[in-house]
């Protein structure tokens, strides 16, 4: 791996850049035409449009002759979603990446150490090795319904505590009644919200025919409701950083792990590292699936006669839907219990926590 400037020709030019909340560091990198790597300094901007322009002016400067350039950013929280929007809107070439995908890049890497400015090396250096896919911006519609989805959960979390609350209240010694009343005001507030939440996902939907009728393709699974399927494809972004089933797996944090060291070997379990608020939204559905799904229930059934739990026959029904959510999705169909397609079926194999 080269890290001095080569003398052929670049083949292309990548800006890997490492987002936080205030700043991000960006690293200009290239790849000649002799497969040589070679990168600049690390330089850190404004998380602000005017750093958004420095950032181009900078990178404008890094080039020696003309080629391709990329920008390569990891979609970690909320925080990159600006700077996104605003090389889209101005036709750069964007990737944006799943954290897994760039955490699986790492570990094949010498790269042990961590900070902003590695990271940042780390992307740049992942945009030159590989053909990463162009980031497509979530469309308007989209954005809204995840919004409005968090908002939604974010409230209905909120009442069930008051509730929670209110019930051990009221079985305590001598409650006072001004507190109950004041606990009882706060909740009708929450059921409001919820219900104002509610029209205005309907109203969104009303206008958006086509996410309406998609989203009615993942509801025609027997135990989806509209509320699961708003929050599956609000939190994937309509699956647009998916480009197969194990990466979705992953993001859900509902992807198979085994700790194995010579003759010791751990029981296999999720990782749990992912979208919460996926995993959670789709733990009901399981369950009402096992009821309802005939499907679902033979599956499960096959898991429980190797498994003493029955946990995690649960967790691989919330993984099986969520695939099954993504092959409708993709393939703009609904749902057929007589036609299961290789790619919608997963293996029989589960973890065990």
């Amino acid at each position: 791996m080269a890290s001095a400037r080569s003398s052929t020709a670049p083949l292309k030019y990548v800006v890997g850049i490492d987002i936080a909340k205030d700043t991000f560091v960006a690293c200009f990198g290239r790849i000649d035409t002799s497969q040589h790597l070679a990168f600049g300094k690390e330089t850190t901007f404004a998380n602000t449009p005017a750093g958004f322009a420095a950032l181009l002016v900078w990178a404008a400067k890094q080039q020696v002759v003309a080629a391709p350039q990329w920008f390569v950013v990891e979609a970690t929280g909320v925080y990159y979603e600006e700077l996104a929007y605003f090389l889209a809107d101005n036709t750069f070439a964007l990737s944006v990446l799943l954290p897994n995908k760039v955490k699986h890049f790492a570990q094949s890497t010498e790269q042990k150490s961590k900070t902003d400015q590695l990271d940042a090396r780390l992307l740049c250096r992942l945009g030159l090795e590989r053909a990463l896919p162009a980031w497509q911006p979530p469309t308007p519609a989209l954005r809204q319904l995840r919004a409005l989805s968090r908002e939604r959960q974010s409230l209905t979390q909120q009442a069930a505590r008051l509730k929670t609350q209110r019930h051990a209240y009221q079985h305590s010694y001598q409650p006072d009644t001004r507190t109950l009343d004041r606990l009882a005001v706060r909740i009708q507030l929450l059921d409001q919200q919820l219900k104002a939440v509610d029209q205005d996902l309907a109203a969104l939907l009303e206008t958006e025919p086509e996410l309406a009728r998609k989203l009615a393709h993942l509801t025609s699974v027997p135990g989806i409701g509209r509320t699961t399927a708003i929050v599956v494809v609000a939190e994937t972004s309509g699956f647009g950083l998916m480009e197969n089933e194990r990466q979705l797996a992953s993001y859900a944090g509902l992807d198979v792990v085994q700790r194995q060291s010579g003759l010791s070997a751990g029981a296999t379990r999720i990782s749990r590292r992912g979208n919460v608020r996926l995993r959670t939204a789709l733990y009901l559905p399981a369950v009402s699936s096992l009821r309802f799904n005939p499907q679902q229930i033979a599956f499960y059934a096959r898991l429980r006669a190797r498994q003493s739990s029955g946990k995690p026959g649960v967790i691989a029904v919330m993984r099986k839907l969520l695939l099954l959510c993504y092959c409708l999705w993709k393939n703009d169909c609904a749902y057929d219990p007589h036609y299961h397609p290789a790619r919608c079926l997963e293996k029989e194999v589960a973890p065990t926590s």
